[in-house]
């Protein structure tokens, strides 16, 4: 709840003519998304987007600032013209749950002070559109960020960094934290 999620979405059209607009409705009644605003469930106003190109056959829906009871079922349809293409088999759910813990590769048991290390600290999330930062209990000499889609639906940000070693006395932690979209850890 209060991040984001975005629900991968795409068809096959080959016509010339693109469609002219997406929307999103659930199943039980009302539009989630449609591009003139007024048509829209005032619960979902300002909450929802097409982050998707249409016509490129991608009608990708984020729904942001997620809610306890935003489960749907939602389903797509598009309109070309006066021809309406509706994809009510292929409704989705929304199951919430709690920000994955993130995972962090191991460090050596014993590290001489002014070496350098490579760490990477991993997790999984459901709002390609807003991926998840990393701060680390550490300052870096580099940080790499990358993100990638391990299922449909879902992607896995992992932040990879490089630290000098401190001198100092005795054993020092070292700890990442992953921060969702809207602030949760």
């Amino acid at each position: 709840t209060r991040s984001c999620v975005v629900i991968p979405c795409s068809f096959q059209d080959n016509e010339d003519q693109h469609l002219t607009r997406g929307i999103w409705y659930k199943k039980t009644g009302g539009m989630v998304y449609h591009n003139a605003r007024s048509n829209v469930l005032d619960h979902f106003k300002d909450r929802t987007k097409i982050v998707g190109n249409l016509n490129e056959g991608d009608c990708s829906l984020e729904v942001d600032d997620i809610k306890p009871f935003d489960s749907g079922p939602f389903c797509f349809y598009g309109e070309k013209g006066t021809n309406k293409y509706r994809f009510n088999n292929s409704c989705v759910f929304i199951v919430m749950k709690s920000p994955e813990t993130p995972v962090m590769s191991s460090v050596p048991a014993q590290v001489n002070a002014g070496s350098t290390v490579n760490v990477f600290c991993s997790v999984s999330h459901s709002c390609s559109s807003h991926p998840p930062t990393f701060s680390w209990s550490v300052p870096s000499i580099n940080n790499d960020v990358s993100n990638t889609e391990i299922s449909r639906g879902v992607w896995k940000t992992t932040s990879t960094i490089t630290f000098m070693v401190a001198g100092g006395d005795g054993l020092r932690n070292l700890s990442c934290t992953a921060t969702f979209w809207r602030g949760k850890n």
